[in-house]
């Protein structure tokens, strides 16, 4: 179901009951691998007549599943944990309407969108595990359980906004955040593409220069990015870059900061080498790559 459609179809056609089912099955999430109809029937006070009806329509939308049939209990999946997250933050007037798709990717979506006052503004959601949510596992600290995906995707903006009010108000070149409800973060809107696949860039020693200092002054402030390549970096005409996708961040304190740091580096400095031979870096970065790189790049 597209994010436009859950917009303008699904959220007028649901009243407070439908939202008081969803918000008690997002709740007990952690506890039940699937939620009984018992526990939604108390913690609702509803009756079980009224239950069924509710669920039948909130399964209508697909915004719960019922893997083992609805009479036996139900799972909130990426529509409901959309729509619970969208009305929190239309409610609190931080956005008002969603526009086109910026990009799509394989563990977030996002969005342009538009503020009661007509700011423009980008809405991402994250939905870790899409793909290959035991691809996921083995590449992340925690292996989730089979229902926790969503509570992954909803960890990974909590640590992506965390990283932004860190970052941003110290001048680091990443968005503007402006709000995180559940799975999603909102931003100012950002301009720019990815490295590799921007053509107008003429001058890709002052575009590695400028990562590196957003990568020390990131690292002073006490964050390392962590999974940080030319994919994530984007590259406006005017040569500026904006660093995106923090949800994986570390403190300079974690005990594989240093070795996330180094390889962060080596990636982007073998890429640079390798498309537009650079050889030398400017001397000024040379202790700071000395420590974290060794002596496998030359600076003059």
């Amino acid at each position: 179901m597209s994010i436009l459609h859950l917009l303008r179809t699904v959220f007028t056609n649901l009243n407070e009951d439908h939202f008081k089912i969803l918000h008690i099955i997002e709740k007990n999430l952690t506890k039940f691998e699937v939620v009984p109809l018992e526990v939604i029937e108390k913690q609702s006070k509803l009756d079980r007549p009224s239950i069924e009806k509710l669920l039948k329509k909130l399964n209508f939308y697909r915004l719960v599943w019922s893997p083992r049939g609805r009479e036996k209990g139900c799972l909130l999946n990426y529509n409901g944990l959309d729509l619970l997250a969208l009305r929190n933050l239309v409610k609190r007037n931080i956005v008002e309407s969603i526009g086109k798709a910026l990009g799509v990717g394989k563990e977030a979506d996002v969005y342009e969108a538009l503020s009661p006052k007509g700011e423009k503004l980008a809405v991402k959601f994250f939905r870790i595990g899409r793909t290959s949510f035991r691809g996921y596992g083995k590449k992340r600290p925690t292996l989730y359980s089979i229902h926790s995906h969503l509570y992954a995707s909803i960890n990974a903006a909590r640590n992506e906004f965390e990283a932004l009010n860190l970052l941003h108000p110290e001048g680091v070149d990443v968005p503007e955040p402006i709000a995180r409800n559940r799975h999603i973060v909102v931003t100012r809107i950002f301009a720019g593409i990815e490295i590799p696949s921007a053509q107008y860039i003429k001058n890709p020693l002052k575009i590695l220069t400028k990562i590196l200092d957003n990568v020390i002054k990131a690292y002073e402030i006490g964050v390392v990015h962590s999974d940080l390549s030319v994919y994530n970096i984007l590259v406006k005409p005017s040569e500026d870059i904006i660093i995106i996708d923090w949800p994986q961040w570390v403190k300079k304190d974690h005990p594989m900061a240093k070795i996330y740091l180094k390889r962060d580096l080596t990636n982007l400095i073998r890429y640079f080498k390798k498309r537009w031979n650079i050889e030398i870096i400017p001397r000024k970065y040379q202790s700071f790559l000395d420590e974290v790189l060794g002596e496998m790049f030359n600076t003059a």
